[in-house]
């Protein structure tokens, strides 16, 4: 039986999290005591009584197209050992999907420990991290400038501001990306402090410049949610902050973790200024769900004219299933679910999850695995659709 935790089992949930995550006590404490009220849990029980598996559900706003969307990330799936491989996560993920669409939203995301754990349900990955490890083998060396770089801590009176310089950045950068607001970048602060991090703002002579977290983690200093508000000076950015960690640290090695929006900003692998910089790497880190097409249809984006009838299966949102009419231009798209389901499908079939596939810009290289089910006509209205390939989703919980 699938319910809404209301606070009552909050020890349960604690002592179930800890058993399937082991946490540093100080980040749960975090989690537990800045996040847990403000979400919802899901609980799969027997007969009311033992808690076999649960699903935490955090609300997020997702900025497309100059727009606020609500969704909920989801976390904390876990299903206790005794109660594994007997559909206890399957239940919990149904009464989500039926859940969250009902209520209006049209997608869920998740950063999967497993992702052959999500595949199945229709997930697919739809936002990259670039990851770039440095080592320090003398003084951090940058130009000799006037210029004056200063890191501080968060300034609580100008966050709004903050907060809006940051968003309309990204709304120019990204399809989809994390809303950011003074209450995210308050709690964004709490999680970091729990898990012995920093949070620290950037000013450059006297200007706001960006931001950055860093903290240890196995042998290196980890330094992730960089924002640089100038694009033309990234790559300075980026020095100043590995000198100030250096000089702060001593460290010697670090990993930067970054958005893809970075990747033709950073340096290739070799030897600069006192650095050793090894290769990059894109790792998929996201996966979405789409729950409510016709919904998703009115933020994709068309290179040009198509129209034709395509066949969407899903095998959890049944409500999903079906024929759509699909009307694309560059004025906007139109996807309409069709109440005759015998009109004929002149560009084929395809499934939810395929389709999220090819919409977010298929991260693990399926290719043509993904519409084999496409007429002609089916491949060539999809091929005009932009694809929402450019994401940022940062979040831990």
């Amino acid at each position: 039986m699938i319910s809404l935790e209301k606070g009552q089992k909050k020890d349960e949930i604690f002592a179930m999290w800890q058993r399937n995550f082991h946490d540093p006590v100080p980040y749960a404490k975090f989690y537990f005591d800045e996040v847990y009220g403000k979400n919802e849990i899901l609980i799969n029980e027997q007969d009311g009584d033992c808690i076999k598996g649960m699903l935490h559900l955090n609300p997020y706003g997702l900025r497309m197209e100059g727009e606020t969307v609500a969704a909920h990330y989801i976390v904390g799936v876990a299903t206790d050992e005794e109660y594994r491989r007997q559909g206890v996560m399957r239940e919990l993920l149904e009464d989500t999907f039926s859940r969250l669409r009902e209520r209006g939203e049209f997608l869920t995301y998740l950063m999967p420990a497993d992702e052959n754990y999500y595949l199945p349900f229709d997930f697919r990955f739809g936002s990259c991290q670039i990851e770039q490890e440095i080592e320090c083998f003398s003084a951090v060396m940058t130009p000799e400038t006037q210029e004056n770089w200063e890191f501080v801590s968060l300034a609580k009176e100008n966050l709004s501001e903050l907060s809006l310089t940051e968003n309309q950045k990204k709304d120019d950068i990204f399809a989809i990306h994390t809303e950011i607001t003074p209450e995210y970048l308050i709690r964004l602060e709490k999680e970091t402090n729990s898990d012995f991090g920093k949070l620290l703002l950037v000013y450059h002579n006297g200007m706001y410049a960006g931001r950055f977290v860093v903290g240890a983690e196995n042998d290196y200093m980890v330094v992730s949610q960089i924002f640089c508000k100038d694009d033309d000076s990234r790559e300075l950015f980026l020095y100043q902050i590995l000198k100030y960690c250096e000089e702060s640290y001593h460290y010697g090695k670090y990993q930067l973790i970054l958005d893809e929006s970075w990747k033709d900003n950073l340096k290739k692998a070799g030897n600069y200024c006192g650095v050793r910089v090894l290769p990059l790497r894109s790792r998929p880190i996201i996966m979405f769900r789409i729950l409510n097409l016709e919904q998703m249809g009115k933020y994709l984006i068309s290179k040009g004219e198509e129209h034709g009838f395509l066949k969407i299966t899903d095998s959890y949102v049944k409500e999903q299933e079906g024929i759509y009419e699909w009307t694309l231009s560059k004025e906007g798209c139109v996807v309409q679910k069709m109440t005759d389901q015998d009109i004929e499908t002149d560009c084929g079939e395809i499934s939810i999850g395929d389709l999220t596939a090819f919409l977010f810009g298929d991260k693990k290289g399926e290719g043509l695995n993904l519409t084999t089910g496409l007429t002609t006509r089916g491949k060539e209205l999809l091929s005009v659709i932009e694809t929402v390939q450019f994401n940022c989703i940062q979040e831990i919980v």
